[in-house]
C-alpha cells in the first residue's frame, strides 16, 4: 500500500513536433515536395508554423482551400517524404535525450497528430523510442486535437485514466485537448506555438526548456495527490 501523502507518479502524454523534436525544416521541405507532385507551389515556414499539430487536410483547407482526393494524395506524399527526411536528420531539442533518463518509473505515450507508423519512425530515428510504454497516432482516433479523443486514447494505451496523465505540448490544441480529456497539462514555450496564445489555453504549468520538465512533474505529482 502506498504511504499516505506520497504521490503516485503521473503518466506522460507527449506531443512530438515542436515538443520533443525540432522538425519545422523537415515539415516545410516534405510539404513542398508533396505539393510539387500535384503542380502546386511550395509553402513557407511562416505559413505552416501556426498550423503544426493540425492534420494535413486541415492545413490544406486553410492554406490553399483544397480538399478531396487531391489532398489525400498530398497527405500520403507528405508522410513519405517526411519519413525519409527525418530519418536522415532527426533533431531532438536540447536536453530531451538526457532528460528522459530522469523520467523512469512513469508510463509514457505519444499524443501526436501524426500517423502512428510515422511517429514510431521519428522516435526510433531520434533514439528515444525505447522510453515509451506505447506509441499512438492521430490516425487511430476519429477526431483530431483539440478534441479530447487523442489524449483519452493515449492514456488508455498505457492503462491509466486521463486524470492521472500529463499532456506535454507546444501548441494550443495540445493543451485544449488535454484539458478537455481531464488531464494535467504542461505547455512548452520553446516550440512552434505562440507563447501568448498558448497561455490563453490555461496550461497547469509551462516550461521554457525541456530539462525543466522533471521539476514541473514533481509539482504536478504533489498537486494530483490532493485532487
Amino acid at each position: 500500500m502506498r504511504p499516505v501523502g506520497v504521490p503516485v507518479a503521473l503518466a506522460l502524454l507527449f506531443d512530438i513536433d515542436g515538443t520533443l523534436m525540432d522538425t519545422l525544416d523537415a515539415i516545410v521541405e516534405a510539404m513542398s515536395l508533396a505539393l510539387a507532385e500535384v503542380g502546386q507551389p511550395p509553402l513557407r515556414a511562416g505559413e505552416l508554423r501556426p498550423l503544426i499539430g493540425r492534420p494535413v487536410p486541415y492545413q490544406m483547407k486553410v492554406l490553399r482551400d483544397m480538399e478531396g482526393p487531391v489532398v489525400d494524395r498530398i497527405t500520403d506524399a507528405y508522410y513519405a517524404h517526411f519519413g525519409r527526411i527525418i530519418e536522415a536528420d532527426p533533431r531532438l531539442y536540447p536536453g530531451v535525450a538526457e532528460t528522459f533518463g530522469a523520467l523512469t518509473g512513469r508510463r509514457i505515450s505519444t499524443m501526436t497528430t501524426r500517423r502512428r507508423r510515422n511517429a514510431e519512425r521519428m522516435l526510433q530515428a531520434a533514439g528515444i523510442a525505447g522510453h515509451f510504454t506505447a506509441i499512438v497516432g492521430g490516425d487511430e482516433v476519429p477526431r483530431p486535437k483539440p478534441a479530447p479523443d487523442l489524449p483519452i486514447h493515449a492514456a488508455k494505451a498505457i492503462d491509466v485514466p486521463p486524470n492521472r496523465a500529463v499532456v506535454v505540448g507546444d501548441a494550443p490544441v495540445d493543451i485544449l485537448a488535454g484539458r478537455a480529456a481531464g488531464a494535467w497539462t504542461v505547455a512548452v514555450t520553446y516550440g512552434y506555438g505562440d507563447p501568448a496564445t498558448l497561455r490563453q489555453t490555461k496550461p497547469h504549468l509551462e516550461i521554457a526548456r525541456f530539462p525543466d520538465l522533471p521539476k514541473a512533474l514533481v509539482e504536478l505529482d504533489a498537486l494530483s495527490a490532493f485532487s
